[in-house]
């Protein structure tokens, strides 16, 4: 999971940061760990145009660049091309992310930050000019960070699982090493990293689910996952009910009893073909047995009724509950689904719309006093929002 990430030069960001990275060193002679972290659940909430749709597309780029490099990820997903991306060209668009997986051996917490730095060239075409994977450790009771990856314009070194380091290279400067050395066992820490990113699903499910079908590149047959528009629903439960029929009748059984529509339908999967229900998709996501590390939601709630958004809320609950290891991250505009959640989980997008700039600030609710003082004395979250302590008069609605 994400603990956190700072997103320098990209987009909207000038440099903003959710959640904490790995600090300085303190007087004890460990790294810091200030600030709040991200949570299993967390809300995005801000005015439009505030930049949580942007921060979501920040996302998918990362994921993109690794999984398919930067010239791509620059123009996928409707991007512009990366120099469009970039607030000052003469500066790398840079990114951190921290994150606490689970050690492959001990089984405990291990914690991570990775580090990857694009520059646009000359002619506008990214190039990976720096890229680090820095792992925090205990060494004679003190913390360590140790360079499992450092590389700068294509070379540098890589460790492997026995601490040895070589020297590296990457013939593609628009490819990142993690792409290419994160794919290979010996390098434990690498490849945690980036299955943990390749791990990353962004929903974009849509009432209009079966006329994607063929565009998603959806096949027959079974389908283990869902796909980012849902489209493929009916194979996903063509697979789980000749995997195990047992769990497949129990979570549709839960899924239908918690949404009235559902229990009108006789059947299912032909019941969805003629009327998807997008409540259905995230309900069947969230109980899929091998969850994705990290749960990327746009307004998840839009178009809900009040109840169905708390049934919606608490499944997320107990997703979150049931994969100490897994995340889920969602922009939202409704009151109702952050009523029940803590003050950390809630981070407020705003923004500035000067002259000379438009900057966005992140900033966590738990940072807020007076919210953390509200929710203490039994205030939901939903309410305090609404009360206007969350919102500012900054942005556009």
């Amino acid at each position: 999971m994400i603990v956190g990430i700072r997103i320098t030069n990209f987009d909207v960001f000038e440099d903003e940061l959710l959640g904490r990275l790995i600090g300085g060193v303190n007087e004890e002679g460990n790294y810091s760990n200030e600030g709040i972290r991200l949570r299993n659940v967390n809300a995005l909430i801000g005015r439009n145009n505030t930049g949580k749709t942007s921060f979501l597309m920040a996302m998918s780029f990362i994921k993109r660049v690794i999984n398919q490099g930067a010239s791509q990820a620059s123009t996928l997903d409707g991007r512009p091309g990366f120099s469009n991306l970039v607030m000052d060209k003469s500066k790398p668009s840079s990114f951190k992310i921290y994150f606490k997986l689970k050690d492959a051996t001990t089984r405990k917490p291990k914690y991570v930050q990775y580090e990857l730095d694009i520059m646009a060239n000359e002619f506008g075409s990214p190039e990976v000019i720096a890229e680090k994977v820095l792992l925090l450790k205990k060494v004679d009771g003190k913390d360590e960070v140790v360079d499992c990856l450092s590389m700068e314009n294509g070379k540098g070194i890589v460790r492997d699982n026995d601490g040895k380091a070589t020297e590296a290279a990457i013939g593609d400067i628009h490819l990142s090493a993690l792409s290419v050395y994160g794919k290979i066992s010996i390098y434990e820490t690498l490849y945690q990293v980036h299955n943990e990113i390749d791990g990353w699903f962004f929903c974009r499910f849509s009432s209009e689910i079966s006329n994607t079908y063929y565009l998603d590149g959806n096949a027959p047959g079974g389908h283990k996952h869902l796909s980012s528009s849902g489209a493929n629903v009916n194979n996903v439960l063509e697979y789980m009910e000749k995997q195990n029929s047992a769990y497949y009748e129990r979570v549709i059984e839960e899924i239908t009893s918690k949404i009235p529509q559902m229990k009108k339908k006789p059947t299912m999967p032909g019941a969805l073909e003629s009327s998807p229900d997008k409540l259905f998709l995230y309900l069947l996501l969230l109980k899929d047995q091998e969850p994705n590390t990290t749960i990327f939601m746009e307004t998840p709630d839009k178009d809900l009724y009040h109840d169905m958004v708390d049934v919606l809320g608490d499944e997320m609950r107990e997703f979150a509950l049931s994969h100490p290891y897994n995340q889920i991250i969602f922009t939202t505009h409704n009151p109702y689904i952050v009523e029940h959640m803590s003050p950390n989980e809630i981070w407020c997008f705003k923004r500035s719309y000067g002259e000379e700039d438009s900057n966005v600030k992140i900033t966590c609710a738990g940072n807020d006093p007076v919210v953390v003082a509200l929710s203490k004395e039994g205030v939901g979250m939903g309410a305090i929002w609404y009360g206007g302590h969350l919102d500012s008069d900054e942005g556009n609605d």
